[in-house]
């Protein structure tokens, strides 16, 4: 037996404006959320809270019924891979976030700036939006120029034939540890989840002690239910959740409308999960 979030409310506490790698405006994606019912949205764009400010106007100014939870999704290093830790419910005038996003964000920069020039010392000439020009610079705008600039036929073959790890324009960075964002996202007050776990392609050995690593250094939850998943992994995540002690955080990862991933759409906790937001 299963509900959605509570009898009363509709969370989603994992999506992205056009501060990242999203297509909406925080305006649009806070109308969006309230179209498909969801009560509490946490805005959650790659290492920036640029746009909460703008998505916390809007719902003021249009009086909409949804609460709007500051939110972050850090990029992490953890024993080579990439993790990503969303934070929540935290003061974002806090020092301690402040810090960690302008550093994170200047290594985004610098790794943009090197895939940019990857791509023209391979020949491939595009002209993709500057560093400094975008909020947040990231693959997603590296993968559209190459699109637009007619180098590749879709979104996912830039990817796969320039972007991905193991590929030709391709740069490892190192950011921070899960220890590090953990750190400052308590600082600031909120709480610290892993992001979309089956996702860094781990085999339960490596996902469980990932998790068990994270939870050392603070992590308070995990993401058991996301939009998509294949059958069966949202109750191996909630039993990893249980077994290890973490709060269970629901979330889309929306990042632009498609049939099968939108704000607020499939996301149950099965009932032996501790909700995320019960925490704070």
């Amino acid at each position: 037996m299963q509900h959605v979030s509570s009898p009363t409310f509709h969370y989603d506490l994992h999506c992205h404006s056009h501060y990242s790698d999203g297509v909406l405006s925080p305006a649009e994606l806070v109308e969006r959320a309230c179209i498909n019912g969801v009560t509490h949205l946490a805005l959650t764009d790659h290492d920036s809270i640029a746009g909460v400010a703008e998505a916390q106007q809007y719902i003021a100014q249009h009086q909409l019924p949804l609460e709007l939870i500051t939110g972050t999704e850090i990029t992490c290093t953890w024993e080579q891979f990439e993790i990503h830790v969303v934070g929540l419910n935290f003061d974002s005038q806090a020092a301690s976030i402040q810090k960690l996003l302008m550093q994170q964000q200047e290594r985004r920069r610098h790794r943009y700036q090197q895939m940019v020039a990857k791509l023209h010392a391979a020949g491939v000439m595009i002209d993709p939006p500057l560093a400094q020009a975008v909020t947040m610079p990231t693959r997603k705008h590296l993968a559209d120029a190459l699109v637009s600039e007619g180098w590749v036929s879709s979104f996912e073959k830039a990817f796969q034939r320039y972007l991905r790890k193991g590929q030709q324009a391709y740069v490892p960075t190192q950011w921070v540890t899960i220890a590090e964002a953990a750190e400052a996202i308590i600082a600031a007050g909120g709480v610290a989840v892993i992001a979309h776990p089956h996702a860094y392609q781990l085999s339960n050995k490596w996902l469980r002690r990932l998790l068990c690593e994270a939870k050392v250094v603070g992590v308070t939850g995990v993401e058991v239910a996301i939009s998509v998943q294949p059958p069966g992994e949202r109750a191996a995540l909630a039993t990893f959740a249980k077994e290890i002690g973490l709060a269970a955080s629901v979330g889309s990862d929306f990042h632009y409308p498609m049939r099968w991933r939108d704000l607020g759409k499939n996301l149950c906790l099965p009932d032996h999960c501790v909700p995320i937001w019960t925490v704070w």
